[in-house]
């Protein structure tokens, strides 16, 4: 497996923490922006994407737990980028995040991606986020099945999912 192999399922993870982020109306904490693509890291900044949590108390509970993950994201970089990033080859392949089977979540990923970016809004946009978001689980739980990545892709999972839940609930009541 190549070194763009792992970028690229990094960049799913990165983008994928930092959408969490802005479905929370929050910013992105700098320690994250170097790993992010740089025409992603502008388009983040340019989308309007309409807060999607809007329970206040949930709101405070999520941007809290997002925050507490800033090390978990940068720690699974540089396990997959790292030095020792190769070690990792072996089992990424077992769990289909090489070849074929990583493109397909990665391009996934990005497809609807491109659609948050291109505009809509309201429940437009809120159905390209919740699929950008279901590539996402799908890619980060492959990631699960890989030793020591894995236990860090598992927080970042459920803290996505936890917004889900939750803007599932408050979408469901504003519409």
């Amino acid at each position: 497996m190549a070194i763009e192999d792992r970028r690229a399922i990094v960049s799913v993870v990165e983008e994928t923490y930092a959408l969490t982020g802005r479905v929370l109306s929050t910013e992105m904490p700098s320690a994250i922006m170097p790993g992010i693509r740089p025409e992603i890291q502008e388009q983040l900044r340019r989308a309007e994407i309409d807060p999607l949590v809007t329970d206040e108390e949930m709101v405070g509970l999520l941007r809290k737990a997002y925050f507490d993950l800033v090390q978990t994201v940068i720690e699974l970089r540089n396990q997959l980028l790292g030095p020792s990033g190769e070690s990792h080859d072996p089992a990424l392949g077992q769990v289909g995040l090489t070849g074929s089977g990583q493109v397909v979540k990665v391009r996934g990923f990005r497809r609807a991606w491109e659609q948050i970016i291109r505009g809509g809004s309201g429940q437009a946009r809120f159905k390209w986020v919740k699929k950008a978001f279901e590539w996402a689980n799908i890619l980060l739980g492959s990631l699960s099945g890989v030793p020591i990545v894995g236990s860090l892709a598992e927080p970042i999972q459920e803290l996505k999912g936890s917004v889900e839940a939750q803007a599932d609930d408050d979408q469901n009541q504003i519409a």
